[in-house]
């Protein structure tokens, strides 16, 4: 009589289970990365439904760090106008899902309504503790480590301020706001280092040999503010 000898299986997962990694490209499609090995796993199914539901967790972990950064902006700026605000809120919504969304993270954008008729002001502005605690993750690591301003749980207030806005005009005013972004991070070696971890390698060749205003129009282009700059321009346009 023959014996047969039942298989064995080991129930418990290899140590490199769970490391395929789902990544989220700009263009909306996703790059699965995972080892040469993977193709004959037998345990490759479970691996990539974990890797997957994981990416998905992440996803949202990062859209909820969005939305309560962008709400702790909104809640210490001071803006007065009720127009200016709907569209500072487009742009933050809208700025965070740009190329320079995860540099954001690094960054405190406060933005201050100036009156037109004042000529001088300060500036006073609380930063609670809930505010701090936003910042205390791990900072993308830097182009140049070696010279980097910033380390873990370190971040850079940014002011801008703004006197003037358009009336019933929504493009101009998220325009201007955009602008200003801009003008901010291209103004001091930290932003523009922050900008180029965002760039690729012929696009930092070429942002490096603009001037500071050349690189604030080709910002706003890369960010998708076109059209706000098109009409930004037209309301700065001197009348025919």
């Amino acid at each position: 009589m023959e014996d047969r000898k039942e298989k064995t299986v080991d129930a418990s997962p290899k140590d490199c289970f769970g490391s395929i990694q789902v990544i989220n490209l700009p263009n909306e499609m996703t790059r699965m990365d995972s080892r040469p090995e993977c193709r004959t796993c037998e345990e490759f199914r479970d691996c990539l439904r974990l890797s997957k539901e994981e990416a998905e967790k992440e996803k949202e972990r990062e859209e909820l760090r969005k939305q309560t950064m962008i709400a702790q902006i909104i809640d210490i700026s001071v803006v007065f106008s009720n127009e200016l605000g709907s569209c500072l809120l487009e742009f933050l919504n809208r700025i965070y899902n740009s190329s320079l969304g995860k540099v954001l993270f690094s960054n405190l954008l406060l933005f201050y309504e100036i009156p037109k008729e004042m000529f001088s002001t300060s500036l006073t502005i609380p930063i609670s503790q809930t505010t701090l605690d936003l910042v205390q993750w791990e900072i993308p690591q830097q182009e140049d480590s070696s010279h980097s301003t910033n380390s873990k749980g370190s971040f850079t207030i940014r002011v801008v301020l703004i006197q003037r806005y358009f009336q019933n005009n929504r493009k101009g005013n998220i325009g201007l706001i955009a602008q200003e972004v801009a003008r901010v991070f291209s103004t001091d070696e930290n932003g523009i280092r922050q900008i180029r971890e965002t760039l690729d390698d012929s696009e930092k060749a070429l942002f490096k040999k603009m001037d500071e205003q050349q690189r604030v129009l080709w910002l706003l282009e890369k960010w998708g503010f076109k059209e706000e700059l098109e009409s930004l321009q037209k309301e700065l346009s001197p009348p025919k």
